[in-house]
């Protein structure tokens, strides 16, 4: 069995990680790959030792061809056996834009939620067969001891974190309020916020966070001066992976208030290190925290605000999972509080972490490129719409 593997992978992003991850674990279960890549942004991080190697791999006789990309980028090509697309999303629909239209040209889909394979396809019109593949981790990475970060401004202070882009999406300002109105400022807790505005410095996205905590806490007015309240760490420089790691070693429990997320990176790194992460009940997380953490209740909103994106993505026509203050300050003041509890869903966690090896998730892959797995939607449905498909093409 021969694939090729066409995706992101040396951008240096949250996508180029998962495809990196994906490619490794085909390999590590035998599949002969062959990395492809293609430039989303301008930049090119290194990546894994093996996936160069793998890069000297020839494309021919490739029976597959995965194309993580874009879907309006996919492009369906009759001489491979399978064409597979792999894709994303956060909302409960893509129907509005060109995405369907595109993804049902192919063989069929790899999602990394349940969500996305049972409802996003649906409500979306996509028809062809969807099977879940989860992202994949070097659990290595997790059994390593990581020295924590010098801050003195949490010495002997329980630690919330978070780790994320500065965007609507990602909800920082509800965070934020969830953290002032549970925590007193005699309460010996603190917030610490590592983000980064894509293609601006870290300046700039300190300013932007600076600006939005005077805002909350503004907005709140449980104490008549922003001097009263805790003062959120916020780390906006560049970290490099090992120091992202000892960041997560530096935290006490990771919080997350995100719209949506179709897996949740940083959230699952720090499950698998112990940190109980807090976050929305939604999309990849809904799928992997279980015992390892805490999801906390949301409801169903329309988008709003992703003025950065494609225009024809996260409009009004879809919808996103919006957390719920108080669910979240309850879930923060359990962590805080209960240390048993705390520590028995590390353990879960950290146990549960195992499931998404290279080794598991590369049988997964297996599996559904042998056609031993069964799609979570109406293959007949849509092997009848990608013939009709393809036919008016």
């Amino acid at each position: 069995m021969k694939v090729l593997y066409i995706g992101c992978y040396r951008d240096g992003t949250g996508w180029a990680y998962a495809a990196q991850g994906y490619i490794l674990s085909l390999d590590s279960v035998g599949i002969e790959v062959v990395p492809r890549f293609i430039k989303l942004n301008n930049n090119n991080y290194p990546i894994p030792e093996r996936i160069e190697e793998l890069e000297q791999n020839s494309e021919k006789n490739c029976g597959y061809v995965i194309q993580h990309v874009l879907p309006h980028q996919l492009d369906f090509n009759g001489e491979f056996e399978k064409n597979i697309a792999l894709y994303v999303t956060e909302t409960d629909n893509c129907r509005k834009s060109s995405w369907p239209e595109r993804i049902n040209t192919m063989d069929e889909a790899w999602v990394p939620n349940v969500f996305m394979a049972k409802e996003v396809s649906k409500n979306s019109n996509i028809f062809i067969p969807h099977y879940v593949i989860p992202h994949a981790a070097n659990m290595e990475n997790y059994q390593r001891e990581y020295e924590p970060l010098e801050i003195p401004e949490i010495k002997n202070k329980f630690v919330f974190y978070c780790i994320g882009e500065i965007n609507r999406r990602k909800n920082i300002g509800m965070l934020m309020k969830s953290f002032h109105l549970e925590f007193s400022r005699d309460e010996d807790v603190c917030l610490m916020i590592k983000a980064h505005i894509p293609g601006e410095s870290a300046e700039q996205a300190k300013a932007h966070l600076t600006e939005l905590s005077s805002k909350v806490k503004r907005g709140l007015k449980i104490y008549p001066s922003e001097d009263l309240y805790h003062r959120e760490i916020f780390i906006c420089d560049y970290l490099s992976d090992e120091q992202i790691m000892r960041l997560h070693s530096t935290g006490d429990c990771f919080v997350s208030a995100s719209f949506g997320e179709s897996w949740g990176i940083p959230i699952f790194d720090a499950m698998a290190m112990g940190k109980t992460p807090i976050c929305t009940n939604t999309g990849g997380p809904r799928d992997f925290i279980d015992n390892g953490g805490y999801l906390v209740d949301s409801t169903p909103e329309p988008c709003f605000g992703m003025i950065e994106t494609f225009e024809e993505l996260y409009s009004g026509k879809e919808n996103w999972d919006n957390p719920s203050v108080q669910e979240m300050r309850k879930h923060m003041r359990a962590a805080f509080n209960n240390k048993k509890e705390r520590e028995e869903k590390s353990r879960c966690g950290i146990e549960d972490s195992y499931k998404y090896s290279y080794n598991e998730v590369g049988i997964m892959m297996k599996e559904a490129l042998r056609g031993q797995a069964q799609p979570f939607n109406n293959s007949n449905t849509a092997k009848k719409q990608n013939s009709i498909l393809r036919l008016n093409q």
